[in-house]
């Protein structure tokens, strides 16, 4: 499934498809395995598919995105709640939150507020995120590039971590479980990051 956001003020559907509208609401089920939707740009997304892939292009509002076995990629939304049994995950901004869940495979992010992503065997890249992130896996490296001083939790079995916080961030390193409500005083934020069976590395872009 392909939905492409662009300027226009109704949904156009190509393919074979039923089609429901009820006012501002377009309901599409998918009938043949090839279908693009062209909606407004800004216009909110929940999708899914079993085990076809599911492309974004363009800029949408709050998306819900969820597949078995099919990858997802997304160019631009408000927001992101995506989840997967297995495949991988390819976005480009979120404004706002960032929510992934993901069995197996890579998760990728270009800039997001902040995110929350979790993964049982796939590597975790967040980049240009400026808001608290928790990132968690069983198996994978995870690299995190923060524009803004936010606080990280990230934890891995198998793999490395790599966090990257502005320079002149006054961090604060803790090891045991969860993180404060809020950093100690004379601190901009927590950093939480372990690995059973990897090297971590907190340092500063």
């Amino acid at each position: 499934m392909k939905v492409i956001a662009e300027p226009r003020d109704d949904v156009q559907v190509d393919g074979d498809a039923r089609v429901q509208v009820e006012g501002e609401v377009t309901t599409v089920d998918r009938v043949t395995s090839r279908l693009t939707i062209r909606v407004p740009v800004g216009r909110d997304l929940v999708g899914g598919t079993t085990s076809g892939r599911i492309e974004v292009s363009g800029a949408v509002g709050a998306a819900s995105v969820v597949t078995e076995s099919g990858r997802i990629a997304l160019d631009e939304a408000a927001s992101l709640d995506a989840r997967t049994q297995s495949a991988r995950i390819q976005v480009g901004r979120v404004d706002g939150a960032c929510r992934v869940r993901n069995g197996s495979g890579r998760v990728e992010v270009g800039g997001c507020g902040g995110a929350d992503v979790a993964t049982e065997s796939g590597r975790i890249t967040l980049e240009h995120v400026v808001g608290s992130v928790t990132a968690h896996c069983v198996s994978g490296r995870i690299e995190l590039g923060l524009d803004a001083a936010a606080d990280v939790d990230a934890e891995t079995v198998s793999g490395r971590i790599s966090v990257q916080l502005p320079s002149g961030a006054r961090v604060h390193r803790v090891d045991g479980l969860g993180l404060p409500a809020q950093p100690p005083q004379g601190y901009d934020c927590t950093v939480r990051a372990i690995s059973v069976s990897g090297r971590v590395e907190v340092s500063s872009r």
